[in-house]
């Protein structure tokens, strides 16, 4: 809950930042705050590790909010000198509050920032000498980045189906379960065309199988037996294909897609579906749960 909370103030702050672009730079500059501010939100940023709280992603995405207006206010200072700190110092904050949100799963806040940070390497590529290649460069990783923001947030929609998921299953509404996880393994595939990285997909790829694996035990539990058959077929010939550019990690969570398809397919594992409330002590009724073998 309270990171939830972090995550609102996130947007509130970025939507904040963002909506005062254009005061921004009309604001006096304040060149004694441009660097000890920029070294804040470096220094916030470095100290932020996994597994930390909330707050401490809070407070750096607070401090980088305040090295970006500080830097903002003298980007267009008639000081050459100046303006290039400035401006190195707006980069450099723009990109690490970005790099906070896709942290914290803020992916709408991620894109807001990801936008503010080519707007600054257009203003970079201007300036630049003849042949420097720094900014292209600079885009390049940006846009990758922003198309990972945007795969983000098309799976944060997926996952969203989670609560609908359990309420089908516990009402035993198997062929109306396996159709919605179906259409959340589309869902997921559809995601995947937006993840840059080949490694990465392979991730989002195993995530639509884990559905499609479900989808098929609910078909199962309904009694569709060729649409079951069908479905762990689909599951088996997409865990091959990820494999060929998944991480280590991500090639054993295939793996083990792989074999439950295979063994709800061959019959090694039995169906494993919630048994009817009422039907024996209510206490014993299931969620889907991982196969067990006959």
């Amino acid at each position: 809950m309270k990171l939830l909370v972090v995550l609102a103030l996130f947007a509130a702050a970025a939507a904040a930042a963002l909506a005062d672009d254009a005061n921004d730079a009309a604001a006096p500059c304040r060149a004694a705050y441009v660097v000890p501010y920029a070294e804040q939100c470096d220094f916030a940023y470095a100290s932020l590790r996994a597994g930390a709280k909330a707050q401490a992603f809070s407070q750096a995405f607070d401090a980088c909010a305040r090295a970006q207006d500080a830097a903002l206010s003298c980007v267009k200072s008639g000081d050459r000198a100046q303006h290039a700190i400035a401006l190195t110092a707006l980069y450099r904050a723009v990109t690490l509050q970005g790099d906070i949100a896709m942290q914290v799963r803020q992916f709408r806040v991620a894109e807001a920032l990801l936008r503010e940070r080519l707007d600054v390497i257009r203003i970079v590529a201007k300036e630049a000498r003849p042949g420097d290649t720094t900014a292209a460069r600079e885009r390049a990783a940006a846009q990758r980045a922003l198309a990972q923001s945007k795969a983000g947030e098309c799976t944060e929609r997926a996952l969203a189906s989670a609560g609908r998921q359990f309420e089908l299953g516990k009402a035993h509404r198997y062929a109306d379960l396996a159709a919605m996880l179906k259409k959340k393994y589309d869902d997921y595939v559809a995601c995947e065309r937006l993840v840059p990285l080949p490694e990465d997909r392979a991730y989002v790829r195993y995530a639509a199988l884990v559905a499609l694996e479900e989808s098929g035990r609910a078909a199962q539990a309904a009694g569709n037996r060729d649409e079951a058959a069908t479905t762990y077929q689909t599951c088996i010939d997409g865990a091959e294909r990820a494999a060929r550019d998944a991480t280590s990690r991500v090639k054993g969570y295939l793996a083990t897609v792989e074999a439950l398809c295979r063994g709800r397919k061959d019959g090694t594992y039995a169906v494993d579906q919630p048994e009817p409330i009422g039907a024996t002590d209510a206490k014993s009724a299931r969620p889907l749960a991982l196969p067990t073998k006959r």
